[in-house]
């Protein structure tokens, strides 16, 4: 509180006393920047903007990492159908590894469909399904998961443009 020149009445509830001999001055206006000016109410709001634009930075950011996941197991699965197409040998350790990873994701699909006596084209077309499976179930799922993260960005974005900046 600023001293001043000389005021009539006395002190309300909510002011302090002043020290004998002083005499208070009724307080002035705000100045910008203050706690209680607008300035740092838009402050306030500006924060409360940029923290939701910071999560939904952050959910855009799960949202590609969904899809990147998707992706990739798309691609193991991909790549061991072709490989497996192709005759690799299946004592190799890289062959090994990329056949094991793909039946831990597409295992479930093994035997949906069977053709009579070629069991290469019964896993093929069955880790075929699985892969493409994959591929659709991420893209649904990271842009519900990118819609959430964009309305947040949409909301700090709002929040930019309707409150002044100081």
């Amino acid at each position: 509180m600023r001293l001043r020149h000389r005021r009539e009445e006395g002190p309300t509830p909510t002011e302090p006393a002043a020290p004998p001999g002083v005499t208070m001055a009724p307080p002035a206006e705000e100045e910008p920047g203050s706690a209680t000016s607008a300035p740092a109410r838009g402050r306030t709001r500006n924060a409360a903007g940029a923290t939701a634009g910071a999560i939904g930075s952050g959910v855009l950011a799960i949202a590609r990492l969904v899809m990147t996941v998707a992706g990739l197991i798309f691609l193991l699965i991909v790549l061991a159908i072709v490989l497996r197409d192709v005759d690799a040998n299946g004592a190799n350790t890289i062959v090994k590894g990329i056949h094991e990873g793909a039946n831990f994701f597409a295992g479930a699909f093994t035997g949906l469909i069977t053709f009579g006596g070629h069991p290469k084209r019964a896993i093929t077309v069955d880790w075929g399904i699985a892969a493409i499976v994959y591929l659709i179930v991420g893209v649904i799922v990271s842009r519900f998961i990118a819609g959430i993260g964009r309305g947040g960005v949409r909301f700090e974005e709002r929040r930019r443009r309707t409150v002044p900046s100081h």
